[in-house]
Parts: C-alpha cells; sequence; structure tokens
C-alpha cells in the first residue's frame, strides 16, 4: 500500500536574498526566531471546575476488559507536573474494527481485538523497512480549546530512528490557526520496549480552526502499537515535584565522564560587541566566543546575500568586522568560534536553521570557506572553523545515506587545501554519522532538551518547572544524561574533542538557575568546551536580564541564572 506521509514542518524557501533571521533548535525539536518573539498569546486565566471524567462524542461507558489499561493509563507520571486532568474530552474508539473506518487511512493499521494490556483492544502499525504507515483522525476544535493533556498507551518493537529527529513512532496533533499549523507529540521512544504511556500539554488556541490526531510511523521502520488515546482538560497546579522515578534505569546504563572538566567556556555572539561588552566577558573570564556570522545581526540594514556574489560580498565584510575585533580577544585571552551561521540559499524550518535546497550552492559555500580559511590560516586565536550552523540535508542530496557527512568531507577538503592545521567544528546527526577522516575535527552538538522547558513561552503556552515532570518525563540531571547519550556513546567510541555550540533556557522558566547547572555539570563531566547562547542578542536569554513573569522580562544585574554561569566560567584560565 502506497501510504501517505505525515504531515510535516515544511521548509520555508529560501532563494539566495530570502534569508529570515534563523530559528533556534534544540537539534532534536522545534526552532524560533533569534532576535525576537512572535507573537504569543498569554495564558488566559480559566477557570474549570473539577469534574469527573465524562465520555464525549457517543461513546460508551468502558467496559471492565479496560480495567489493566485504565489503571496504566491513571498510574504513570504523566499527570504532568504542573498540570492536573480534569474533564474527559475526547477518547478514541478501538472497540471493533469497523469503528477505525472513522480514521483517515485506517487501513494502514493493524486491529488487534486483544492486543493491549490484559486483553484490551489495540492497533499495531507494522513495517520492516523504513516507510510510512499512519492514519488519522479530525477532532472538534471548539470542544478543546484551552490547555488539554493527550496521552496515549504505547509499545514499540525494533522501532528505527529516521533521518530527522521528528521522524518515527507518532502520537501528534496537527493544530492549524491563523493559517499556520503545529505538529506537537509527546518524547518518542525507540527500540522495543514494554507497554507505556507517553502525553503532551498543549494551549488549543481560540482562533484553531482544524485539530487532527495521527497514529503510526513515519519514515522509520519496526511496529508501534496504540491501546488506548485520550486527550482531557487540565489546569495548572503548584507541584512541580510529583513523579520523580525511583531509579532512572536509562541513565545508570549510560557510562560516566572522567570528571577532568571543559578547557575552555564561553557565550555564543549577539550584536553587541563593543569594546565596553568585550570588557564585560573579560571580567566574567571567558576564554572562547563563538561568533555569529549572521546577516541580520551584525549589520543594520540586513545584509543582502541574494546572489553567490553578494553573499560572498557578505563574507568579506564579516572576515573585515572580525579583524577589527581580533586585538579586542587577543587583549584578554579570548579564543574565537567562526560560527557561518547562514548558508547561501538555505531555508529554515522550526527545526533547522540551514536546509539545504534547490536554491542552495555548495560551489558559494566552497568559496566562503576558501576565503575564510585562507584569511585566519595559522592564527591560534581561532578555536575552529564551524562549518554550518544546524544543517539539514537531507532533500538536497540523493541516495546517500548520510548526506551533511558527505558535504561536511567535502568542505573539509576545501579548507585543508589552504589551512592544513586549524580545527574544524561540524555538527552532526549523532545516531547516524562516523567521525571525518581529519585529524583535527571536533564535534558540536547544541543542547535545549526538554524543549517544552526551555523555549516555554516561545514556541507555547505552556509553563513547566524544573526538575519536574514535563510532558510526562521527569526532567532531572539524570535525564538531562539521557538526552545526551548519543554524544556520550559517540565521544566514548571515537575518542573526539565535543564543544557545545548552544546551549540554554528563557530566562523566564522556573528553575532554570538548576537547569544551567545541571547541564554544565554534565559538560565539565564529560570535558566538553562549551558557548551558552547566547551574549547580548536577545534579553530573554540575556543572563544580564531576568524573567519577573512567564514572558516578562526585566533588566538584571545580578540573578540566579548569571550566578550560575559566572562561578563556571572561574575554572577558565588564559
Amino acid at each position: 500500500m502506497l501510504a501517505r506521509q505525515f504531515p510535516q514542518r515544511r521548509p520555508e524557501p529560501r532563494q539566495f536574498g530570502q534569508y529570515p533571521v534563523p530559528r533556534r533548535t534544540c537539534r532534536q525539536p522545534e526552532r524560533l526566531e533569534r532576535t525576537g518573539l512572535r507573537p504569543v498569546l498569554r495564558l488566559r486565566q480559566q477557570r474549570h471546575r473539577p469534574a469527573q471524567p465524562r465520555l464525549r462524542g457517543g461513546l460508551r461507558i468502558m467496559t471492565m476488559k479496560k480495567t489493566v489499561l485504565l489503571l496504566l493509563l491513571a498510574a504513570s507520571a504523566c499527570l504532568s507536573a504542573a498540570y492536573r486532568n480534569t474533564e474527559l474530552l475526547w477518547e478514541a474508539d478501538f472497540r471493533s474494527a469497523g469503528a477505525l473506518k472513522r480514521w483517515t487511512d485506517s487501513s494502514a493499521a493493524q486491529y488487534l481485538p486483544a492486543g493491549g494490556p490484559d486483553g484490551s483492544p489495540a492497533v499495531a502499525f507494522v513495517l520492516p523497512k523504513r516507510g510510512t504507515r499512519w492514519m488519522s483522525i479530525a477532532l472538534d476544535p471548539a470542544k478543546l480549546r484551552g490547555l488539554i493533556q493527550l496521552e496515549a498507551v504505547v509499545r514499540g518493537k525494533e522501532l528505527t530512528r529516521g533521518p530527522q529527529p521528528y521522524f518515527g513512532s507518532k502520537v501528534m496533533l496537527a493544530i492549524s490557526a491563523g493559517g499556520k499549523t503545529r505538529h506537537p507529540e509527546p518524547l518518542r521512544r525507540y527500540g522495543t520496549y514494554g507497554w507505556t504511556k507517553v502525553c503532551i500539554v498543549e494551549n488549543i488556541p481560540d482562533n484553531a480552526d482544524k485539530v487532527t490526531l495521527s497514529l503510526g510511523i513515519q519514515n522509520a521502520s519496526g511496529t508501534f502499537e496504540v491501546a488506548g488515546v485520550r486527550i482531557f482538560r487540565c489546569v495548572e497546579t503548584d507541584d512541580p515535584s510529583e513523579g520523580k522515578p525511583a531509579v532512572n534505569a536509562e541513565a545508570q546504563a549510560i557510562p560516566r565522564g572522567p570528571g577532568k572538566g571543559a578547557k575552555f567556556r564561553g557565550f555564543m555572539s549577539g550584536g553587541d560587541l563593543s569594546p565596553e561588552a568585550v570588557g564585560t566577558l573579560a571580567e566574567w573570564n571567558v576564554n572562547l566566543i563563538r561568533y555569529q556570522m549572521n546577516p541580520g545581526l551584525n549589520v543594520k540594514p540586513k545584509a543582502d546575500i541574494s546572489t553567490p556574489e553578494k553573499y560572498l560580498a557578505w563574507i568579506d565584510s564579516e572576515i573585515k568586522r572580525l579583524d577589527e575585533l581580533m586585538p579586542l580577544f587577543r587583549e584578554h585571552g579570548i579564543k574565537v568560534a567562526i560560527d557561518l551561521h547562514t548558508g547561501p540559499g538555505t531555508g529554515i524550518s522550526q527545526v533547522a536553521s540551514n536546509i539545504l535546497g534547490a536554491g542552495t550552492s555548495l560551489d558559494t559555500l566552497d568559496a566562503a570557506w576558501r576565503k575564510l580559511a585562507s584569511h585566519y590560516r595559522g592564527n591560534p586565536q581561532i578555536y575552529g572553523y564551524d562549518l554550518l550552523n544546524e544543517p539539514v540535508a537531507e532533500n538536497y542530496v540523493r541516495g546517500v545515506e548520510n548526506p551533511w557527512l558527505a558535504i561536511s568531507e567535502r568542505l573539509v577538503g576545501v579548507i585543508r587545501e589552504v589551512d592544513p592545521d586549524t580545527p574544524i567544528i561540524t555538527e552532526p546527526d549523532f545516531a547516524n554519522t562516523r567521525p571525518l577522516a581529519d585529524r583535527n575535527v571536533i564535534y558540536s552538538p547544541h543542547f535545549y532538551s526538554p524543549h517544552a522547558y526551555t523555549h516555554q513561552g516561545v514556541l507555547g503556552q505552556v509553563r513547566w518547572s524544573y526538575p519536574g515532570v514535563i510532558d510526562g518525563v521527569y526532567w532531572d540531571k539524570e535525564q538531562l544524561r539521557v538526552s545526551m547519550k548519543e554524544v556520550i556513546e559517540f565521544q566514548k567510541k571515537h575518542g573526539v574533542p565535543i564543544f557545545v555550540g548552544e546551549f540554554s533556557v528563557i530566562n523566564w522558566a522556573k528553575g532554570g538557575d538548576r537547569y544551567l547547572a545541571d547541564m554544565i555539570e554534565l559538560f565539565e563531566e564529560y570535558g566538553w568546551d562549551w558557548a551558552y547562547h547566547a551574549f547580548r542578542e536577545w534579553d530573554a536569554w540575556s543572563i544580564e536580564h531576568e524573567g519577573k513573569a512567564f514572558r516578562s522580562v526585566v533588566p538584571s544585574p545580578d540573578n540566579p541564572r548569571k550566578r550560575v554561569l559566572l562561578e563556571a566560567l572561574k575554572k577558565n584560565t588564559r
């Protein structure tokens, strides 16, 4: 059967000259605009009278055969830290094969009349080879508007990863409002695992005109089984501490680091690198800056890079600007990682800042790095050349398993023709890569997990606290370790250096100082250099500002987040 694709976050095509400001990713999740907050409706204070769950849509009262399934749904920590369920708004009907006809493409699923927990009905999506198989159902937006929690009981068998982090098993909403569509979904798992509950808290806006639920597998393989799906009204509570597991078995299985500490610690640059700003970095004991080459950041108005010639002229202007800054950096013992933040003709989406597509010119990218490497070769002040910020190349090179790896090897060859020694920084998909054939490469992840927490109020209106349950998973230092597992294993297997090019948390997030402290402790444990995002770029990321309330920021000469960073920077030497 030819299965349709899941609705994807479509990249915005960006021809030469059409470069929106790049958006932020956690590599694994979504993106936001770098220099400003898109309009987001403030959460309205709503009163919801607690009620016994009642069924809607003509569904009958559940039978005793579903007792275990109900217990599984109720017992899990999915009653998310700062939220509790009240009214049951919708429930999937898997009581008969005929009931599945309400779903679009229901033939993609196998009906299992007694395949769920304790013999409850379930559906299964089976793909021996990578592919897409799914079904969907339209939901009534009018009944869902406001805060909801989606939860499902699922089981996986040999589930593989797709070429992008958002591929794999799917319990996904598509929420359309104001001409835009979001695709929120719970944290997915891979491999083989028993029946478990996944969930996500979302705000359905008042202007939502379409809500669709999709179940299945996208661009991956394995068996994914679903035994129950429910949507509740939920309300905010004051206790973020519920749901902590006694033991995080997955974290316990991850090798511990040698604890040798990082060597270089600092910031990603924003728009202000004046002598006063660089002096502030020096006072903070920074010894590394990730210099952001971004046509919308360092010059006003935004640089025109609409043709290869104009793109390379912009590169020349960035070299001139960086040259003017180098004496200041040298004076204060600050090394520079050159971050090519915008590629020639790349696109953006909510999951990537450089999507290589029809308008992308690799020849121009080659020429840009030939210019940069020829100019800075032999300069001891350069920490490394970061080839391209958060690249996505899957649709650019056909018939290649890992196209970014092939492109990276090409760029390494271009650079090594003119500069044999300066370290090269690449940002791979650590689950699907191998080391480059070069002796001096640094591998660079970006960490923003869990995205619902670090970007709350930017891409979503749900407030979360750390540590605590966030979308059904208890997040603390050990769960952060789990989110770094692929990088840890890659480093252990290949013995390569790691540089965390970006990490951050929005400054109104409750517990942000603890989150940053836990992140940095892990970086130090594994000996990873790091750069905080960002220095004087956008106030909501700034440690010189403080979130006094949700989506409310004020200048702050001293705050807990700043104290965490400055304490860590004390370890630097020059």
